[in-house]
């Protein structure tokens, strides 16, 4: 076997994984990721001493570069495999959904990086391709992968619950429209302005910035936030049974 070669697996057994071994590489590549999201934080914040935010900037722009180099190496060493090995492979490999994740979490910073620089401190909205890094974790860690395997098998039932949610979001709009239109017309003077205290109520938020002031009102009001509080707990129950289902089959 050539060096390259040995390299290659090298590298591969390090960078990817299925979440069945972690090693050193991977627990970099976690900590660079979770690096990155609190820098991300931190210049959000105008009280950072001057050094402070400088020194935020210039880890900021040495991020993306990190995480390019060990995107490329993963490219290449993804050859180690059979599956992606050959031009062929590494187009197959570069086609999931993860790899095509990968590279938006950098790539949107290094083009401005390298081609608009001057842009650079004040870009905030590419920093927000970073939250694709987060995806990465999902598919490192099998916890997650479980929790989407789960969400999947409950598919058919999530639609229905999300159906369910939007007829009675409009409904009760609806309702409150009819009874307090005249009286809060800022507030009830349309469906659509309706909605708001709606979604408010059945998702059991209650900011209380909007609420019904007629006797009528209230009672409809009421009965929204007794559907509501049954509306949010239908869905966890439903990927709570979902995940234990899954457990129990992989036990067996």
């Amino acid at each position: 076997m050539s060096e390259g070669r040995t390299w290659q697996r090298r590298i591969w057994a390090r960078l990817y994984t299925t979440g069945r071994k972690f090693t050193w590489g991977h627990w970099a590549v976690v900590l660079a990721i979770l690096a990155s999201l609190v820098l991300l934080a931190l210049e959000t914040e105008p009280g950072l001493p001057e050094n402070a935010a400088r020194w935020i900037t210039r880890a900021d722009g040495l991020i993306p570069i990190l995480f390019a180099c060990e995107f490329a190496l993963r490219v290449w060493a993804a050859g180690a495999s059979r599956q992606y090995a050959g031009v062929a492979g590494r187009m197959r490999y570069l086609r999931r959904w993860v790899v095509v994740f990968d590279l938006l979490a950098f790539l949107p910073e290094l083009i401005v990086i390298i081609l608009f620089p001057e842009l650079w401190a004040t870009a905030r909205w590419v920093r927000l391709f970073r939250l694709f890094r987060l995806l990465k974790l999902f598919s490192m860690f099998p916890a997650f992968r479980e929790i989407g395997l789960a969400v999947r098998d409950a598919g058919r039932r999530l639609v229905a619950t999300v159906a369910m949610a939007g007829i009675l979001l409009f409904c009760a709009a609806a309702l409150l429209y009819v009874i307090e239109a005249d009286v809060q017309p800022e507030a009830f003077g349309s469906i659509p302005r309706a909605l708001w205290w709606a979604v408010a109520t059945l998702t059991t938020v209650g900011y209380g910035d909007v609420y019904p002031m007629t006797a009528a009102g209230k009672t409809v009001a009421g009965f929204v936030a007794i559907l509501g509080v049954g509306l949010v707990a239908l869905p966890a129950g439903i990927l709570a049974s979902a995940f234990a289902e899954r457990l129990g089959k992989r036990k067996r």
